[in-house]
């Protein structure tokens, strides 16, 4: 039994259990220089090993007083010390982590795990979020019975009135009503209540310029759009049509929000280990777009995907609720942050329909 234990001790390579660990790890010198960085701090910090190791940690996490701090505590006392929901950046994102700091025996230096606390908070997000999109389309398919009633009595009154006009000329009006009124019920019909998506390759660089067009078309002189693409993107298998028909809803909330002079920038960017639905996805692509808008009212965050919700004097306030049932009717989810100067919603699509659980067989720690 024990030449057993000691051939299994002998198998096990360390270095590939950090590799596979699902937690953050990041290993310190005693002048708190990276010296190594496991997969999962790669994708927590968006950056590589090779850009990480040797550098400062203080280049890779902002602002790095608390955890320095926390790191010379151990270093001076050789005890394990945590701090709990660090709010810190990294790169461009903005992280929220439970930090432990642990001395290494073996050498003069420290192994600092961080785990991103802000998962769990969008998972219950992504709960809450669905439940409300559940309401939403309840309330969408009520406003669509609502709309299509009075549509067709309008229609049949003009039915009724082309009967009684003599002129040929006089019913081309009547027509006219006849046609918009069919047309608004296949509106209502075909947005509001949605369609089953139809899936095609997409390069998402053909979403965003389409609207891109559009935008450019529509847009004041005095309102700036750039672009900010990642090129590396793959591509994805999605409904183009109704992503489309999402990206222009945000677009256009973010035109209405700037007015006559402003910036907005469409950008893309990939993701990794991102839970949408409850599902871990290795790589998700996302679709921004940020305006430097007054920014939403913090009494309209909670609800602002519900429909008629909206914090203008015109608008239907349906913009933002399709533009959600379209993403997550393709798998994808809409988020946003907002403050005044900056409003950003990101559009998250996954890159496979295939989670990150179903490639392991459902094993997930």
């Amino acid at each position: 039994m024990s030449g057993r234990r000691a051939s299994a001790r002998d198998a096990i390579d360390p270095d590939e259990v950090l590799q596979a660990l699902t937690t953050a790890v990041v290993v310190l010198d005693d002048g708190l220089e990276i010296v190594y960085f496991n997969p999962a701090a790669e994708n927590l910090l968006g950056i590589s090993v090779r850009q990480a190791v040797g550098r400062p940690l203080r280049d890779v996490i902002l602002p790095a007083d608390e955890l320095e701090n926390l790191c010379s505590r151990v270093l001076d006392s050789g005890l394990t010390f945590g701090i709990r929901e660090l709010t810190v950046k990294a790169g461009d994102r903005e992280l929220i982590l439970d930090c432990r700091a642990s001395p290494l025996d073996a050498a003069n230096g420290l192994l600092l795990e961080l785990v991103d606390t802000e998962r769990d908070r969008r998972i219950r997000r992504e709960l809450d979020l669905q439940a409300k999109q559940r309401l939403s389309r309840r309330i969408i398919s009520q406003l669509a019975h609502e709309v299509k009633n009075p549509l067709g009595g309008l229609r049949g009154a003009a039915q009724l009135l082309e009967r009684q006009l003599p002129a040929p000329e006089l019913k081309a009006y009547t027509q006219v009503i006849i046609d918009e009124a069919d047309r608004l019920v296949a509106l209502v019909d075909g947005i509001l209540k949605g369609g089953r998506p139809r899936p095609e390759t997409v390069n998402v660089h053909q979403i965003t310029e389409h609207v891109a067009s559009l935008i450019e078309a529509e847009k004041p002189q005095g309102v700036n759009l750039v672009r900010d693409y990642d090129p590396s993107l793959p591509a994805i298998e999605t409904d183009r049509n109704q992503m489309i028909q999402a990206y222009l809803n945000l677009a256009r909330n973010a035109l209405q929000a700037v007015g006559d002079h402003g910036r907005i920038v469409f950008r893309t960017r990939a993701q990794s280990n991102v839970t949408i639905g409850g599902e871990l996805h290795r790589l998700v692509l996302c679709l921004e777009v940020e305006d430097d808008g007054p920014g939403i009212p913090d009494e309209l965050k909670e609800t602002i995907f519900y429909p008629l919700v909206t914090g203008r004097d015109v608008g239907t306030g349906l913009g933002l609720t399709i533009a959600q049932d379209l993403v997550s009717r393709n798998g994808g989810l809409i988020e946003f942050t907002s403050r005044p100067g900056r409003t950003s919603f990101q559009m998250l699509l996954p890159a496979s329909s295939t989670s990150a659980r179903e490639q392991h067989g459902g094993n997930r720690q």
